[in-house]
C-alpha cells in the first residue's frame, strides 16, 4: 500500500483519524507497509490493535516521549528485534531525541545482554544515523575518553549512600582494595542489590569483581548521558522483555530510590505488553506490586489510576 493521500484518508476513514494520524507521527517510513497487510487481510484485529496501541496506550502521557521511546529502543536491542528497532529508533529521532541519547541506551544494554546483540544494533543505528545525514551530531558529542570521574568526590557521594554497615560491614576496606568509584556509584544506584554483589564477589572472584566494578559502576552507569532515572527506567523494560524477574525485582526498587513514581515503573510494563506480550508485563507488575507492599507505599500506585477511557 503506497503512502498517498488517498489511501490515507480511506484509512483514517475506516480506523479512526486519531489512530492513524498517530502512528504516521511515530512511524512515517514503516507504518503503510504493515497496515497493508493487516488491512487487507483481518480488518478488526486491525481496528482493535490500532485503538488499543496508537489509539490508546501510546497516549496515556504517564511517560514522556523520550523515556517511552528509549525504553521501546533498549528493549528491542535486547531481543534482538532488528526491523521494530530502526522503526523505533527512527520515532525516536523524529521526536526530538538526541542521536547520542539513542546511542547511549544501545550502549547501556550492552551490561544487560552482551556485546553480539548490540553490536547488531550499533551497526543499525550507524547506517540510520548516516542515511539521515546526521553523523556529526555523534562524533561532536563524544564523552571524554577516560570518563568523568574526575568530577566525581567520595566526600559528595557519601552523603547520598544508604546506611552500609548491615549489608557491607567492611566497606572502607572495600574502597581501599578496589577503588572508591565503582563502590560509591553502586551504593547509590543500586543500594539494595550492589553490596550483597560486592561482598559475594569479594568471596569468590576478587579479580572479576575489580572488572565488574571498573566498566559498570565506574564506568557505565556515570557517564551522564542519560539521567539515572530514565536509564533505570529502561533497564527495567529490558528485564521485562527477558523475562528477568530476579534482576528486574532489583532494578524496580533501584527505580523507586532514584525517583521513578510507583506509576512510571508501572507505566513501563503497561506499554510492554505491545512488544513483548502479556504474561511478562503482568510479572513485572506483580513485582513492582510485591517492592511496594513491602515498602508501605502501594496506595501510591492505587491512588493514581488514569480515569477510564471515554466510550464510544
Amino acid at each position: 500500500m503506497a503512502n498517498d493521500d488517498e489511501q490515507i484518508r480511506q484509512l483514517k476513514a475506516k480506523y479512526g483519524a486519531r489512530n492513524i494520524d498517530n502512528a504516521l507521527r511515530m512511524h512515517p517510513n514503516d507504518f503503510a507497509e504493515v497496515m497493508s497487510w493487516r488491512d487487507e487481510m483481518d480488518p478488526q484485529f486491525t481496528r482493535l490493535n490500532l485503538e488499543y496501541t496508537y489509539g490508546g496506550l501510546s497516549q496515556r502521557g504517564v511517560l514522556t516521549e523520550r523515556t517511552r521511546l528509549l525504553v521501546i529502543i533498549a528493549q528491542c536491542a535486547a531481543m534482538a528485534e532488528m526491523e521494530y528497532l530502526e522503526s523505533a529508533m527512527r520515532a525516536a529521532l523524529n521526536a526530538g531525541v538526541t542521536p547520542r541519547e539513542v546511542l547511549e541506551i544501545l550502549l547501556q544494554t550492552t551490561v544487560y545482554v552482551g556485546i553480539p546483540k548490540i553490536n547488531r544494533a550499533g551497526r543499525l543505528f550507524h547506517q540510520v544515523i548516516t542515511a539521515l545525514g546526521r553523523m556529526d551530531e555523534i562524533t561532536q558529542t563524544q564523552p571524554p575518553i577516560k570518563g568523568r570521574n574526575a568530577e566525581r568526590s567520595l566526600d559528595a557521594e557519601r552523603a547520598t549512600w544508604p546506611e552500609t554497615r548491615d549489608r557491607l560491614p567492611r566497606v572502607e576496606e572495600m574502597l581501599k582494595k578496589y577503588g572508591w568509584d565503582g563502590i560509591s556509584a553502586g551504593l547509590r544506584l543500586q543500594p539494595t542489590h550492589h553490596p550483597e554483589a560486592i561482598a559475594r564477589m569479594n568471596r569468590t572472584d576478587q579479580n572479576f569483581l575489580k572488572y565488574w566494578l571498573d566498566f559498570i559502576y565506574a564506568g557505565m552507569y556515570v557517564r551522564g548521558i542519560l539521567d539515572d532515572k530514565t536509564r533505570i527506567l529502561c533497564v527495567v523494560g529490558v528485564c521485562t522483555a527477558l523475562d528477568e524477574m530476579e534482576q528486574g525485582q532489583n532494578h524496580v526498587r533501584a527505580a523507586l530510590a532514584l525517583g521513578a513514581s510507583p506509576r512510571e515503573v508501572q507505566e513501563v510494563a503497561v506499554q510492554s505488553t505491545q512488544y513483548w506480550g502479556m504474561p511478562r508485563s503482568l510479572r513485572t507488575m506483580a513485582t513492582l506490586e510485591r517492592v511496594l507492599r513491602e515498602q508501605g507505599r502501594l496506595a501510591e500506585l492505587e491512588d493514581t489510576q488514569l480515569p477510564l477511557p471515554a466510550r464510544d
